[in-house]
C-alpha cells in the first residue's frame, strides 16, 4: 500500500490531492483523518471513510465515492470537510486563535492487516508574513510580505466582534502577495461596546492611514466583508468612491436595526455618521419568538432568516434604508448561499443585482449565488463545518443553513474566486 498526497505542507485553504495505490482489487480500505487546533488541543476532530478498491488496486478520493463514513459524495478534501469532534475538555476553538503554528492532519489508511500513517501540515500563513499592530487612530492589524503586490485588503468581520479570527483570512490572503488590513468595528477603543450606531467616520480614518502608510500607499482599496461585515462592506462603498473592488459574502441589501438594540428595545441603527443613526429595517422580535416556538415544537432547526425576511416585507421605509450600492464606484464580487438561515442573503443578494442592472452600473458585477450553501465562513478547510451546521441552542437545534457537500463546496469555490477577483 503507498500513499500518495500532494501537496504535505501547503496552505490550510488550500486542496490536497489524495490517492491510495498497491491495494488488493475490490478489498476495503478504511482512511481515518485526525487533528486539533494549535490554540485549543484537547477539542480533538476527526473524520473516517470507507472505500472499495477499484480493478486497479487504488482508491482516488476525487473520484471514488465512500461506501459509508462521515461524509457520502465524491471529494479529494471529504474528510477534512467532515471533521467531527470527538473529545472536548470544554475548550473553545473560538478563543485565543492564534495563526502562529500550523494545523497537522494525520492520515491512517487500514487495508486488513497493513496500516500507513502520514502527517499533513496546513499552515495558516507562509514563514514571510509578516504582523503589524495599529493602536494609535484605529485599532486593527496589517498583514503584509517584503515583496508585497501593493494591493490592500481591509477585512470586516461579523456580527460576533471578534477580530482575532479575521487573522484565519488574512494569513492566506497575505500569503498571495496582498497587504490585508483586519480591523474592528465595535467593541474597540474609540468605538461602541456593541453593535449599535457605529459611526462610519472611523474609517475615513483608515482609509486616510492606508494613504500615507508607505506599505499601503494607493489610490484603490479593496474591501472583503462577511455576514454583517458584508452590509458594511456594501455601505462603504457607496459612500467612498476610491473603494475599487469589494467582496461581499453573505452581505444584505439594507441597513438594520442595531442588533444589541433587538434585545434591549433601543431603536436605533447599527451604524451612525455625524452622530446621527443611518435610516434602518426595524426588526420584529416576535417574528423570531413565533418562529422559534414553532421550530421547537416541530423539531426542526431554527434561525433567523424568517424573522429578517418578514421584518424586510413589512418595512414602510425600505427604500430609504437600501443600501445605495448603485452609487459605488468598485467592482462587486457578491457571494449568496439560498439556505443562508441567519438571513436572506439570496434575496438581497438578487435584489442588489437588479438594482445595478436598471441603474446601469458602469462597473463590473457578478453575483455567486449556491444551492446548498448556508452562512459560512467565506474561506474553506479551516473551521470543520460540523462546528457550525447545527448547534443545541435556546432550548432547540440553531442551524447557519446549507448541507455539508453544499457549505464544503461553496466555501471553496467561492474562495477561489475571490482571490482571481482580487488578484486581477
Amino acid at each position: 500500500m503507498k500513499l500518495q498526497v500532494q501537496p504535505r505542507i501547503s496552505l490550510i485553504d488550500e486542496k490536497i490531492d489524495f490517492c491510495v495505490t498497491g491495494l488488493p482489487p475490490e478489498s476495503k480500505i478504511k482512511i481515518t483523518a485526525s487533528m486539533h487546533f494549535p490554540w485549543a488541543v484537547s477539542e480533538k476532530f476527526q473524520s473516517f471513510a470507507w472505500f472499495t478498491v477499484d480493478s486497479n488496486g487504488s482508491v482516488d478520493l476525487s473520484k471514488h465515492k465512500p461506501d459509508s463514513g462521515t461524509y457520502d459524495y465524491i471529494d479529494s478534501m471529504g474528510l477534512v470537510a467532515s471533521l467531527q469532534k470527538i473529545n472536548s475538555e470544554g475548550g473553545n476553538i473560538a478563543h485565543n486563535i492564534s495563526i502562529d503554528d500550523s494545523v497537522f492532519i494525520d492520515i491512517v489508511c487500514e487495508n486488513g492487516q497493513d496500516r500507513e500513517c502520514m502527517r499533513l501540515e496546513r499552515m495558516f500563513k507562509l514563514p514571510e508574513v509578516k504582523r503589524h499592530q495599529i493602536t494609535d487612530e484605529f485599532v486593527g492589524e496589517l498583514f503584509y510580505t517584503e515583496n508585497s503586490n501593493y494591493k490592500t485588503i481591509v477585512v470586516l468581520g461579523g456580527s460576533d466582534g471578534e477580530r482575532s479570527g479575521l487573522s484565519l483570512l488574512s494569513g492566506p490572503l497575505a500569503s498571495r502577495g496582498f497587504n490585508v488590513l483586519t480591523v474592528g468595528y465595535f467593541n474597540e477603543k474609540g468605538l461602541p461596546k456593541k453593535l449599535e450606531e457605529i459611526p462610519l467616520e472611523y474609517f475615513e480614518k483608515v482609509f486616510s492611514w492606508l494613504k500615507r502608510n508607505p506599505l499601503t500607499c494607493t489610490n484603490e482599496i479593496y474591501v472583503h466583508g462577511t455576514s454583517k461585515g458584508g452590509e458594511l462592506a456594501l455601505l462603504l462603498a457607496s459612500r467612498y468612491n476610491f473603494i475599487a473592488k469589494v467582496v461581499a459574502s453573505a452581505p444584505h441589501a439594507y441597513c438594520f436595526q442595531a442588533l444589541d438594540g433587538l434585545m434591549s428595545g433601543k431603536n436605533v441603527s447599527s451604524w451612525s455618521y455625524e452622530g446621527r443613526s443611518l435610516p434602518f429595517i426595524p426588526v420584529d422580535n416576535d417574528i423570531f419568538y413565533e418562529h422559534h416556538r414553532h421550530c421547537i415544537e416541530k423539531n426542526i432547526p431554527f434561525g433567523f432568516i424568517t424573522t429578517y425576511k418578514k421584518s424586510v416585507e413589512r418595512a414602510r421605509n425600505k427604500e430609504e434604508a437600501r443600501i445605495k450600492i448603485e452609487n459605488a464606484n468598485a467592482n462587486l464580487l457578491l457571494i449568496s448561499g439560498q439556505q443562508d438561515n441567519i438571513w436572506n442573503t439570496h434575496d438581497a443578494c438578487v435584489e442588489i443585482m437588479s438594482i445595478l442592472k436598471k441603474n446601469n452600473y458602469k462597473y463590473k458585477y457578478n453575483l455567486l449565488d449556491y444551492k446548498d450553501l448556508g452562512h459560512s465562513l467565506p474561506i474553506p478547510f479551516i473551521i470543520p463545518l460540523s462546528e457550525t451546521l447545527n448547534l443545541k441552542m435556546g432550548g432547540g437545534v440553531f442551524t447557519c443553513g446549507g448541507t455539508l457537500k453544499g457549505n464544503s463546496f461553496g466555501q471553496s469555490d467561492s474562495w477561489q474566486k475571490t482571490i482571481e477577483f482580487f488578484m486581477n
